[in-house]
């Protein structure tokens, strides 16, 4: 009962004896999560559609009531900037997936942006016909409204593009090291 466990850490030597080296963390382990997200195959799709759900659905809040052109084609830019900037950082090469992430993941945030924000602000009209004269719609089903519209606007569709072009911007040179920061930090 008094036996004490091997340690983890104790490694056989070169004739079989066990020594007492304690191994470290590998050098070419990632050790933040931003590391992580680089070397996951899927990591600039995820952290891209996490930035553009949540910036989208933030931002829908600013969805004016009246449908007006520049509030829709800046906020609309917002997500678009946010999401490209956050694919291209972490991609690790700028070509076609990088491109097909910044653009699947810009346009569902703008599409969640425009249709949460248009059915939560709808102070009359249809929408409140269907809702009843003294009911409001409520933020929660006009997200699962969003959800249920299909997403095939222009706009839309040009924000992701806009991302898919900054995300791959750039020249295409896989012997070139990448920073592992963006210059100027």
């Amino acid at each position: 009962m008094s036996e004490e466990p091997a340690s983890a850490s104790e490694t056989p030597g070169p004739d079989g004896a066990e020594t007492a080296e304690t191994p470290t963390v590998p050098a070419a382990a990632p050790r933040s999560l931003l590391d992580r997200l680089r070397r996951n195959r899927m990591g600039a799709l995820a952290a891209g559609l996490v930035v553009a759900v949540a910036v989208g659905l933030l931002l829908s809040v600013l969805v004016p009531s009246d449908p007006q052109l520049l509030a829709y084609v800046l906020l609309g830019l917002l997500v678009t900037a946010a999401v490209a900037a956050t694919v291209r950082f972490l991609s690790p090469d700028r070509g076609l997936g990088a491109q097909a992430s910044a653009f699947v993941a810009t346009a569902l945030g703008v599409h969640l942006m425009l249709v949460t924000g248009a059915v939560d602000s709808a102070g009359s009209g249809l929408l409140q016909q269907i809702a009843g004269k003294g009911m409001s719609i409520g933020f929660d089903k006009a997200v699962l409204a969003a959800l249920a519209v299909p997403v095939v606007s222009t706009g839309v569709l040009l924000c992701g593009l806009v991302a898919a072009i900054v995300a791959g911007w750039g020249p295409r040179n896989p012997e070139e090291p990448r920073p592992s920061r963006p210059a100027g930090y």
